[in-house]
């Protein structure tokens, strides 16, 4: 494997909670996740209702903080029952003060009995592959306070199976997640009463580039 990185499209991102409930921070905890939508990627996706999107969603990959970049965290207290959004405030203020750097790693699976596809419930060991660094994301200095901000990143789905042929996604979980992915971000589009389109560019999303 090469040691250069890989220089990937502009980039947008989209930080939510992982519990499958909405509601306060006190109530969902501070399990988060990160999706992250490439543009400008060539060929058809495995999407029947948008091959020609031109956008990438991540598999499963693991983000780590840059440790230079973790470094300067601001290490603030924060109380999950002060307030409706505690998290977001705490995100906000520190992209207004510094940009930020994480590693994008993958797992290459290299022993399909001790690391399987099929059941999700095994952890793959990192003795028998450690976690590659493959990209770099870097999030500049910004401020992303705006309710426009809030309402872009809300109408937004991200799937792992809009991904092209190269990457289909493997194993009974994936599988699942097509059609559950499909349904949820249509229903959830019609209850927010918002339009469902998948951007073409990340200008639509970020605005033009500074």
């Amino acid at each position: 494997m090469s040691e250069r990185l890989a220089t990937l499209g502009p980039i947008c991102g989209r930080f939510s909670n992982g519990s499958p409930h909405a509601g306060a921070d006190a109530r969902l905890g501070a399990a988060t996740r990160l999706a992250l939508k490439i543009f400008g990627i060539p060929g058809p996706t495995l999407l029947e209702d948008e091959p020609d999107s031109g956008t990438f969603d991540y598999a499963k990959v693991r983000i780590t903080p840059d440790p230079s970049f973790a470094a300067a965290v601001v290490r603030r207290t924060i109380d999950p029952a002060s307030a409706q959004e505690v998290f977001r405030p705490a995100l906000q203020a520190e992209l207004q003060e510094r940009p930020y750097a994480f590693d994008i790693q993958v797992q290459l699976c290299t022993d399909l009995e001790r690391m399987p596809v099929e059941d999700t419930t095994v952890e793959w060991p990192e003795q028998l592959s450690p976690s590659v660094t493959v990209a770099k994301l870097r999030l500049p200095q910004q401020d992303i306070s705006g309710p426009e901000n809030l309402e872009k990143m809300d109408s937004l789905s991200f799937t792992p199976w809009r991904v092209t042929a190269e990457h289909a996604p493997l194993g009974n979980i994936m599988r699942v997640r097509k059609e559950v992915y499909w349904r949820s971000s249509i229903e959830r589009h019609k209850l927010n009463q918002q339009p469902r389109t998948e951007p073409r560019s990340a200008d639509e999303v970020l605005g033009p580039a500074r």
